[in-house]
């Protein structure tokens, strides 16, 4: 098992664009263990016929997942995760936010635009750093949020491509566990000019009573679209986002499910994939639910949470799309169509719960 770990570990290492420092080398590969291609893998290991993830996730719980206690946060001190100057009332042009490549993290401004989302909560930031200086190798956390049905902060993982995300949920489980060891959680009592959290203590006056500052309780939440779908399967009702930029989008996919529309700046009228695909996040979910397939997977996010006391639940959420006549933001937003703009509603399919 020892030769094992050092393949794996090898693995991981030769899938990171960073140069793996000499100092403190086994924690850098640990905060980076989310981003090696093996966790990413979704076929079957040929000689036994075990899924790839089910494979790391039993050598996770078995040898390494205590390491990932020794993550610390690292934007401390005149660094602050909300000093981005994000705010949900900041008036936008949608036809210009949504020629950004990224459609996830167009997705995730419109999410937090519209702030409360039924089925998940209030969203109180989007893109929050983790890293103290530009270009270190902490991500950003897709969305932060308040669950007031169960009372607990958020760190929600957002999974979304238009032609159908296929990241594992090994990958998310892994990549929002590993940031919400990064993220200093007193600073949301102290980061008193970011306006998202005033409106979170504006809408919740008594969430300093349920939590105390030093000891907040928290759920990681993985968030997912079901499936990307033609015109003819219902993506006019069911698709997130209906203004593609098809020609990057395409591009971004390998051309594997390309857009019909071929303007590469067509963001005023909507777009489908060429065949539907649902999305990985979703396929596993199901296999979680209803079969022992993901065994390994549900054991990991237990022992997870049994290592973190104040972390109460993972929750796996895919999010839907509904239309509306007027558009659903906190701000103004300049050009948005209820034809071709949608508000979002969230749905819980399983949540694993802290046993303590």
């Amino acid at each position: 098992m020892e030769d094992y770990n050092k393949r794996l570990l090898i693995s991981i290492e030769r899938s990171l664009n960073h140069k793996t420092p000499e100092k403190d080398y086994k924690n850098y590969l640990i905060e980076n263990f989310y981003r090696a291609a093996c966790v990413n893998y979704t076929g079957y290991i040929k000689e036994t016929g075990q899924l790839y993830t089910e494979v790391i996730a039993d050598t996770l719980i078995r040898d390494w997942i205590s390491e990932w206690k020794g993550i610390h946060p690292k934007r401390t001190g005149a660094k602050n995760h909300f000093d981005t100057g994000h705010t949900p009332f900041e008036d936008k042009d949608i036809e210009q936010l949504q020629l950004t490549t990224s459609k996830e993290k167009v997705l995730a401004k419109l999410l937090f635009y519209q702030g409360n989302i039924d089925g998940l909560g209030y969203i109180f930031d989007y893109e929050t750093p983790l890293n103290m200086i530009q270009g270190d190798s902490c991500g950003e956390i897709d969305l932060t949020s308040y669950n007031d049905k169960d009372n607990l902060i958020s760190v929600v993982e957002l999974k979304y491509t238009p032609t159908g995300s296929n990241e594992t949920l090994l990958r998310c489980i892994l990549e929002s566990y590993t940031y919400y060891r990064l993220f200093e959680w007193k600073q949301i009592y102290n980061s008193g000019t970011h306006i998202g959290l005033n409106e979170l203590k504006h809408k919740y006056p008594d969430l300093a009573q349920k939590h105390d500052e030093y000891k907040l309780q928290a759920e990681l939440v993985i968030l997912f679209d079901e499936a990307s779908c033609t015109e003819a399967d219902g993506g006019e009702d069911s698709n997130l986002m209906l203004r593609i930029n098809s020609k990057k989008d395409a591009e971004a996919d390998d051309g594997k499910n390309s857009m019909l529309c071929i303007d590469s700046n067509c963001v005023d009228k909507a777009c489908y994939p060429s065949k539907t695909v649902v999305s990985q996040q979703y396929k596993e979910c199901e296999e979680l639910l209803k079969t022992d397939k993901r065994n390994s997977l549900r054991t990991l996010c237990e022992a997870i949470l049994e290592q973190e006391p104040e972390l109460k639940q993972i929750r796996f959420v895919v999010l839907r799309a509904d239309t509306v006549s007027k558009a659903p933001y906190q701000n103004k937003m300049v050009n948005w169509s209820p034809t071709l703009d949608r508000s979002y509603r969230a749905e819980t399919l399983l949540t694993i719960s802290s046993k303590g």
